[in-house]
């Protein structure tokens, strides 16, 4: 009799409790949900989406000519004083796929996540330093743009991005920026 009291008294505590886990399951977010919105925010750090695109800006600064010191006063004429390059991405689309691995959890690692933008179409323009200004390219096939991976570990999020290859090929002379849908060239 006094085991059947006590598997009663579990049963009612378990089914007391039981709303409180189930709420809390619902509100706590999926690895993949956070992982995108941690993949989204690390996209728009360096991009705004204006109209129906996305764009991206890259100061570039022209080397030195001079030799291993920087030059002091104005540049000689016609030497490029930098520019900035917008680019437009259209119809960005975010595939995720998750790559975690046997070896990932017995190094603490729950869940790892390759995110990757890739646009429908892309173009550019640049705008010299002293506002001269060349027209937005034609629309080219787009592709991947930026990859990103995040893991988690210990309930920590850790990410490892993969930017544009013409920003790895600019090197050290370009920083990526977020520009102002205002100070887009129109076209």
């Amino acid at each position: 009799m006094l085991s059947r009291i006590r598997i009663f008294a579990t049963a009612v505590v378990a089914l007391s409790i039981l709303p409180v886990v189930l709420t809390w399951a619902q509100s706590a977010p999926s690895p993949r949900l956070e992982a995108q919105n941690q993949a989204n925010a690390l996209f728009e750090r360096f991009r705004v989406k204006c109209g129906k695109d996305h764009v991206a800006a890259i100061d570039v600064t022209a080397p030195q000519r001079a030799g291993f010191t920087e030059t002091l006063g104005p540049a000689a004429t016609g030497i490029a004083q930098g520019h900035t390059i917008y680019i437009a991405y259209a119809d960005i689309r975010l595939d995720g796929r998750e790559t975690t691995t046997d070896i990932d959890r017995r190094n603490g690692i729950s869940w790892r996540v390759t995110m990757t933008y890739s646009a429908a179409a892309v173009r550019q323009i640049s705008v010299g330093s002293d506002g001269t200004e060349g027209a937005w390219s034609s629309w080219q096939t787009g592709g991947p743009v930026y990859a990103v991976t995040l893991m988690l570990k210990d309930g920590n999020w850790s990410s490892s991005v993969d930017e544009m290859p013409l920003l790895a090929g600019l090197g050290r002379y370009a920083r990526l920026r977020r520009p102002a849908c205002a100070e887009l060239p129109s076209g």
